[in-house]
């Protein structure tokens, strides 16, 4: 059961409820859009649309190919579109805010993002707002199966797969600079004065929105430890808020592109790092599987990030608790998109809304009386 729990964290683009396109008239649709945003561009057909046959939890991606004519020349390229779920596992989606991101990032130095062709807020195109960027060619670590299991990173020599882990902090930590002033779409002004309290307004919302008025002792117990344990004075910048080597794309080990804004906030790095090392151990540690040689361990990823950020990491028993509580309360909702689906069996469904990995770390995080099996130890973080 834990090992089945625990993939199911990795599965939150697992289908809720099945989508039909039909491919001509989508590919009819996108061709109308793109010849709309791009007029330099004549003769421009959409010859392929691959379309998946359901919608993720987050949102539909959609592949497609394109060929034109411009300055007198032929030319063809690959495109994703990103298209709004009806069914949402966070609150207040803003699939705008993702492409925000790629166009904020896109002239910081060393953080490779895709160009972003345009965003279209009208429904009609596609019956849900969606965004289109440029398709690159690359490797995604595996997130189901674990890569620490199986796949390209698997078969990777342990000094290629540290040098991937190492780019992979090292893109993090650029992150981390970027100037917030670059961000203001991120700004939530209604949940607090910074980051971090704004960061916090919204999860601790969202954890009364997934819970639909259920109590769960532990998740309660957290939100109430969380709120009375606020750091003071937080470093606050940018956070990706997903922060996993499996969103990131290589390329003969070099990071092609970073992606996945669904949690990006202005709470900071010690958020980021955190969150980092509770995700990294539910694929190892936790559920019992061996790290592979050349991946850091979470306290090797701190250590790493302090070096090339030349600063010590504050607060993180705050943020790792605080990273536990997201975490326990995504698997509440997504438990529930299962359920409602019907996509998954009960026990299953059952486990992610009463007893999570994230229930299970808070429970012992916190020494909280909880009487669900502990399936999911917490490692700990000692990072000197």
């Amino acid at each position: 059961m834990a090992d089945n729990v625990s993939q199911s964290i990795s599965e939150t683009g697992v289908p809720t409820r099945s989508v039909q396109r039909d491919p001509e008239q989508t590919r009819k649709a996108l061709e109308g859009w793109f010849a709309a945003a791009l007029p330099d561009r004549s003769q421009l057909r959409i010859t392929e649309v691959r379309v998946p046959d359901a919608s993720g939890v987050a949102n539909e991606t959609l592949m497609c190919d394109a060929t034109w004519t411009e300055d007198g020349q032929e030319h063809s390229d690959g495109y994703v579109v990103r298209v709004n779920s009806p069914d949402f596992l966070y609150k207040d989606v803003d699939l705008e805010v993702h492409a925000n991101m790629y166009r904020a990032l896109r002239d910081e130095p060393g953080i490779p993002v895709p160009v972003v062709i345009g965003y279209c807020a009208d429904t009609s195109v596609l019956g849900q707002a969606f965004f289109v960027m440029e398709r690159l060619d690359g490797q995604v670590p595996g997130d189901t199966p674990p890569f620490h299991t199986t796949g390209w990173v698997y078969d990777l020599l342990p000094e290629q797969r540290e040098a991937l882990w190492r780019r992979s902090v090292e893109v993090m930590a650029r992150l981390h600079r970027v100037d917030p002033a670059k961000l203001p779409f991120l700004e939530r002004p209604r949940y607090g004065g910074n980051g971090l309290e704004q960061d916090l307004g919204y999860w601790l919302d969202y954890g009364q929105w997934a819970s639909r008025g259920r109590p769960h002792p532990v998740i309660d117990t957290a939100a109430d430890w969380i709120r009375a344990n606020v750091p003071s004075a937080p470093v606050c910048g940018l956070a990706w808020g997903d922060s996993r080597i499996p969103n990131i794309m290589f390329r003969d080990l070099e990071v092609v592109s970073v992606f996945d804004w669904d949690m990006v906030c202005l709470a900071g790095a010690e958020s980021d790092l955190a969150w980092w090392t509770v995700m990294d151990y539910t694929n190892t540690e936790s559920g019992g599987v061996q790290r592979l040689p050349g991946i850091g361990s979470p306290a090797e990823t701190v250590r790493l990030w302090q070096e090339l950020s030349g600063r010590p990491v504050r607060d993180m028993d705050f943020h790792l608790v605080y990273a536990a509580y997201r975490l326990a309360v995504i698997l509440v909702r997504l438990g529930d998109l299962f359920a409602s689906a019907q996509s998954m069996p009960a026990e299953i469904t059952d486990a992610l809304i009463n007893n999570n990995p994230g229930v299970q770390y808070l429970a012992q995080m916190l020494e909280i009386r909880y009487d669900g099996p502990i399936q999911m130890p917490w490692p700990g973080l000692q990072i000197s």
